[in-house]
């Protein structure tokens, strides 16, 4: 609020708030007021400043600046420490009641000194304040005003080329170092900390510079940076979340607690960022990565953790609606991908067991690469999602596709068991019937069976199946006596051989036997054999010629 206490009232009470931040009782009070409005402002200032005379320029200025509610600033307390010495401390009370006086007109200002409106609003009202406390006849004894409700409101604190030890105010301050050069190694930085109060760095870095300042209680951290450049975030505590914002080149992040959530937000040429988390070496370590307005050539790249969590989300951007950044974990064996914003993303990893998207309410699409050569199950999220798992590794996949109309586009090696869900999706497995395929098991019918590509939940005249194999493939053209002949086989093992025979070379033949259908896809011999590939269409007992294709 602006100043509500004017003269030799307001004169005093600043005195007193600057220099011992309480308000004499209502005698001090009055006998102050009489002895300025007797001698004048400036004398009387003179002679009150004249009892602290005993403290150094450097503590008299951060004396001065706190009880002004103008701390932290190393810039502003230097300046005031000079001053001191340049007019001699023997001022310091005018120098003091100036300043009051100069703050208490700051409220409403603009440009440069707007920044210092939240701490002249405060002001004011501890002035207001504390001349209520004094001038009430039974208030015998000195006190410290209660504010006249919560103070909530922050202050922009910029950083300085030099060394910075800024504790902030605890009320959700902006600490900014916006040219590369401000935030260094040498930086002390506080803040109210874990999400309570808002405090936020936003720091731009040089490519190829390192710097480890030390964090208290930052809730959020953002740092723009070109190639190169590294943010070790092992001397900070209390740091909620740390972003790479519109950034282009690679970036570092080392020493990151688990507790911390990594972000990538506003991309600009994108790049690379690397993660290092501390204290990773367990068996269970997690962490957490959020995207938001992801749209350049982002890879977010973790080491060491087993169980992460990403979650895409919208930004500031309107116009984005899906993020793009590739996740690069070499040590994850489960990663659950959620939010409401798309993604499009290459998952890698060497020890992935399963990909859990079922918690993503946007799109996805995903190509995944792992070197393992176990299974990896893969659950789709609730739209119609763009999958793509198609390397050279021993990897089978288990998939659950999950809702919306979903394309699944798979390598006859990495193929095993597929759940469609609801909506109409695509299935397209390639590399079927040649070397890339897995070899068939046809010394039993069972083995046979579990060796089959397994796909569950195929809506016939709903869902397609699109397979390509390693040589040109046609439809095998069968009769209903062959087709019957086929399904009337004591076993698989036979139903499939027949099949294989009947259809011919370089074919492939959708039959029926059981209560399912099976589309058997011929090599370049009319047998069946190891090469041949063998896909299950469980429960389904009528398949329409459009619902699948061969090539």
């Amino acid at each position: 609020m602006p100043a509500q206490v004017s003269g030799a009232y307001a004169d005093v009470t600043m005195l007193n708030r600057v220099f011992n931040d309480t308000s004499p009782s209502n005698a001090t009070y009055m006998n102050q007021v009489a002895a300025a409005d007797s001698s004048g402002a400036l004398p009387f200032a003179l002679r009150y400043g004249a009892g602290y005379t005993n403290l150094d320029e450097a503590r008299l200025s951060a004396l001065l600046l706190g009880n002004l509610g103008l701390q932290p600033n190393a810039g502003l307390q230097t300046a005031l420490k000079d001053y001191l010495v340049s007019v001699g401390k023997a001022n310091v009370g005018i120098v003091a009641l100036q300043l009051g006086q100069i703050l208490s007109g700051l409220e409403s200002a603009t440009g440069d000194q707007a920044l210092y409106g939240a701490a002249a609003a405060r002001w004011n009202r501890e002035v207001a304040k504390s001349h209520y406390k004094s001038s009430i006849p039974s208030n015998t004894v000195p006190s410290s005003p209660e504010p006249s409700f919560p103070v909530t409101i922050g202050v922009t604190l910029p950083l300085t080329d030099g060394e910075d030890f800024l504790p902030g105010t605890g009320h959700g301050d902006l600490f900014l170092a916006d040219r590369p050069g401000q935030l260094g190694s040498t930086d002390v930085i506080g803040g109210g900390g874990r999400g309570r109060t808002g405090d936020v760095l936003k720091a731009a870095l040089a490519a190829g510079a390192m710097v480890a300042p030390v964090l208290r209680d930052i809730d959020k951290v953002f740092i723009a940076a070109t190639g190169g450049a590294e943010f070790y975030a092992g001397r900070s505590t209390g740091i909620f979340q740390l972003w790479r914002e519109a950034a282009a080149g690679s970036l570092a992040f080392d020493g990151v607690n688990l507790a911390t959530t990594v972000g990538i937000k506003d991309s600009l040429a994108g790049g690379p960022l690397s993660v290092g988390f501390a204290e990773v070496g367990g068996a269970f370590d997690s962490a957490n990565i959020l995207l938001a307005d992801a749209t350049g050539a982002d890879e977010v790249i973790v080491t060491g953790v087993e169980y992460l969590d990403v979650t895409s989300e919208a930004g500031t951007v309107a116009s984005t609606t899906v993020n793009q950044a590739n996740i690069t974990a070499d040590s994850a064996e489960e990663i659950v991908i959620t939010g409401s914003q798309g993604l499009k993303t290459t998952v890698t990893g060497t020890h992935l067991a399963t990909i859990d998207a079922s918690g993503l309410a946007g799109s996805l699409e995903l190509a995944f690469s792992t070197s393992g050569t176990g299974f990896v199950g893969f659950f789709g999220g609730r739209s119609g999602d763009q999958i793509r798992i198609d390397d050279a590794s021993g990897a089978r996949l288990v998939l659950v596709a999950g809702d919306g109309a979903d394309t699944v586009t798979i390598g006859a090696y990495n193929a095993h068991i597929f759940t469609l869900g609801s909506g109409a999706d695509t299935l397209h497995i390639g590399g079927l019937a040649g070397a890339a395929a897995r070899d068939m098991d046809t010394s039993t019918s069972q083995a046979l069976g579990w060796s089959a590509i397994w796909v569950t939940d195929f809506e016939n005249g709903v869902d397609t199946l699109r397979l390509t194999a390693a040589g040109t493939t046609v439809k095998a053209a069968l009769g209903e006596a062959q087709l019957a002949s086929i399904a009337a086989s004591a076993s698989l093992l036979d139903a499939a051989a027949l099949a294989a025979t009947t259809a011919g070379a370089h074919k492939a033949v959708a039959f029926r036997y059981g209560a399912d259908t099976y589309i058997l896809v011929n090599d370049g011999a009319a047998t069946l054999g190891a090469n041949d590939s063998l896909v299950k269409l469980s429960g389904v007992t009528t398949l329409a010629d459009a619902s699948w294709t061969v090539a």
